[in-house]
């Protein structure tokens, strides 16, 4: 069995996860001084959750370590009786596996962790169970609690095998990493740009002023301005499912559905087009330096080569005290929404979260710590490191929210709500390996061929075929 890959699906797609995490151990003390008053917090879920005594289990990965023990330590304060013991998995193809060999010895734990385009596997694997019944329990928050771009990562969509699964929710997702833009202030600064986020956007090659509400049109305006010398004017990942997918969305079309893609129409064409273009006339770090970079962004906006890059809020806490942002100074970096296209951002979507798994031996602990853990008190550890926007709605749209407050924050951060707020795509949810071949190996190749003369339509047809070639090989595998 092949995994896919986290949704950020590249190299050090999860070292800016680690980094964030190890901020997390000084985080904790936070969580722990809040974790009172909880009932006050719990939306509409009970306000006496049932903190019974005995033993609770948990499978988390190993870049999560750290800011779980974290939430565990608010836990301990909120709950006493229950007493936490977890094991560390790494998110490689072999977790599956250990977990499989743990439901086949009746060892599966009470609560297992996952990421986005893990999830189907998990799921007909028969190794969580669905949520729904606990959703919309008294007991528990209900479905719309949480964002709803980070939750349909988890809720298998029509032509889903097997046809029982579709609709049902089987993870809550824990962060909302939504796709924004970065920018260096000095950059933009001295190209006579300004972001008045609530203005209306006015760009030429001479300066201007950027708006919340830019489009891609005016975007492409300003990074071809800011190319000069030896830095770029932005760092995309076209090859990136968070920035394909939605625009492909956008434009009219589902890239890749439960048993077919549409790589070869006109959304897709249109899509590539926007992304590929910055590419071609010469305003984006080049595609062979991504590559180099481990389809990274991060490098190239630290170095000066890259006057903005694509991220999420994760990579926060790496951006801050980087060369780009030298006295950690929360005016140094800036952020924006992804331009709108078809009056529409474009926003690319993924996260990690926590299911139950399907012999919880401990289902009320599990909701006990589910339900500190989606609490104002129980995220806090976790906001207080600049590297998370919780997946909670109510959380992730209060302006004094905790992870609004934070000292680094950069330029306009309100960014982040509208990215977490407008996510039109999340990572395909495909059955076998159609998915992960697609993001490592057919964009790769297809934008690599577009970049050295292919035209995009003969490029995207050869991608289209052997996706729907990938499709086929999983149908007839799964019957």
């Amino acid at each position: 069995m092949k995994v896919h890959r986290p949704r950020h699906e590249a190299k050090a797609g999860r070292a800016r996860l680690a980094r964030r995490a190890a901020t997390l151990v000084t985080a904790s003390a936070l969580a722990v001084g809040i974790a009172t008053n909880i009932g006050a917090n719990a939306a509409s879920a009970s306000t006496k959750p049932f903190c019974t005594s005995g033993p609770l289990t948990v499978t988390v990965f190993n870049f999560s370590e750290v800011p779980f023990k974290a939430a565990v330590a608010g836990f301990e304060k909120y709950c006493p009786s229950v007493k936490i013991t977890y094991a560390v998995q790494t998110t490689d193809n072999l977790y599956p596996t250990a977990l499989q060999t743990e439901k086949l010895a009746g060892k599966l734990t009470d609560i297992i962790e996952t990421y986005d385009s893990l999830s189907p596997t998990l799921e007909t694997d028969g190794l969580v169970q669905p949520l729904n019944k606990l959703l919309n329990a008294k007991t528990f928050y209900p479905a719309n609690y949480w964002l709803k771009g980070m939750s349909q990562s988890y809720i298998p969509p029509t032509g889903a095998m097997p046809k029982k699964f579709v609709g049902k929710q089987f993870f809550v997702p824990i962060e909302a990493d939504a796709t924004v833009f970065y920018y260096n202030v000095a950059d933009l600064t001295a190209a006579h740009f300004t972001v008045d986020p609530t203005g209306t956007t006015s760009v030429s090659a001479s300066g201007g002023t950027i708006s919340d509400s830019w489009t891609w049109q005016q975007a492409e305006t300003v990074w071809s301005a800011l190319t000069k010398g030896s830095t770029y004017g932005v760092c995309e990942r076209p090859d990136w499912q968070a920035e394909w997918n939605p625009l492909i969305k956008v434009e009219g079309a589902t890239a890749m559905g439960e048993t077919s893609a549409s790589f070869s129409g006109s959304a897709s064409q249109a899509a590539f087009s926007l992304l590929l273009g910055p590419e071609q006339n010469g305003s984006d770090i080049p595609f062979a330096t991504l590559q180099k970079n481990g389809d990274q962004c991060d490098p190239s906006f630290t170095s000066g080569q890259a006057a903005m890059s694509i991220g999420v809020r994760g990579d926060l806490p790496g951006l801050i005290g980087s060369s780009v942002d030298p006295k950690s100074s929360p005016q140094s970096i800036g952020v924006l929404p992804i331009p709108t296209v078809n009056n529409v951002h474009p926003t690319g979507g993924g996260s990690v979260a926590w299911g139950v798994s399907s012999q919880a031996h401990h289902l009320t602990a599990a909701l006990d710590f589910l339900h500190y853990f989606y609490s104002v008190p129980g995220y806090a550890g976790a906001e207080a490191t600049g590297g998370i926007v919780p997946a909670v709605t109510s959380i992730a749209s209060n302006p004094k929210a905790a992870w609004t407050t934070f000292p680094g924050n950069p330029v306009n951060n309100a960014a982040y709500t509208i990215a977490a707020t407008t996510v039109q795509a999340i990572a395909p949810q495909t059955e076998g390996t159609v998915f992960n071949d697609t993001q490592s190996t057919y964009i790769v190749n297809m934008i690599e061929s577009v970049l050295s003369g292919t035209p995009l339509a003969t490029a995207l047809n050869t991608m289209q075929a052997s996706v729907q070639a990938d499709y086929k090989a999983a149908k007839a595998t799964l019957g």
